[in-house]
């Protein structure tokens, strides 16, 4: 590996090191933000006479919703660079002759276009991938929940 390659290859994984702290932030952020919205509802929903606070419990849903949503993009914008930089990251190793830099995963057939062959990969992205939707489903039956319990009054 020349010098060059080498200063590459180190500010690759630089970035990749860069867009998985950002990827922990973001997932770290909504789970707090979740957790602060879903122990008012439940404790909202513990109230004997729901009606009385049935709105401030549609609200909490659609703050709920409106997180959960919103924080998507930041985490797919992440993903996407992630795989980018990944993927530039194995283009490189894919010149260099010899594995004492390459990582088994690096090996993968059709690894340096795309991360998407890569198990390893997708399993650790899996929970900030599916968080913000399952999330946003949650909300979405508790709204329900809430809607259909303050017409029943149950």
């Amino acid at each position: 590996m020349t010098p060059d390659q080498h200063r590459l290859l180190l500010y690759y994984r630089a970035e990749v090191a860069h867009e998985f702290t950002l990827l922990t932030s973001r997932s770290t952020i909504l789970v707090t933000c979740q957790s602060f919205l879903i122990v008012p509802f439940a404790i909202l929903n513990s109230v004997a006479a729901f009606q009385t606070v049935a709105l401030p419990a549609l609200f909490i849903v659609c703050l709920g919703t409106y997180t959960s949503w919103i924080i998507r993009a930041p985490i797919q914008a992440t993903h996407g660079m992630l795989d980018e930089w990944m993927c530039k990251q194995r283009r490189l190793l894919a010149t260099v002759e010899g594995d004492e830099y390459k990582t088994t995963r690096d090996l993968l057939p059709g690894a340096a276009e795309s991360t998407a062959h890569d198990r390893v990969h997708q399993r650790s992205i899996a929970f900030s991938r599916t968080a913000p939707i399952a999330f946003f489903l949650f909300w979405l039956c508790a709204g329900a929940f809430v809607v259909v319990r303050a017409a029943v009054g149950f």
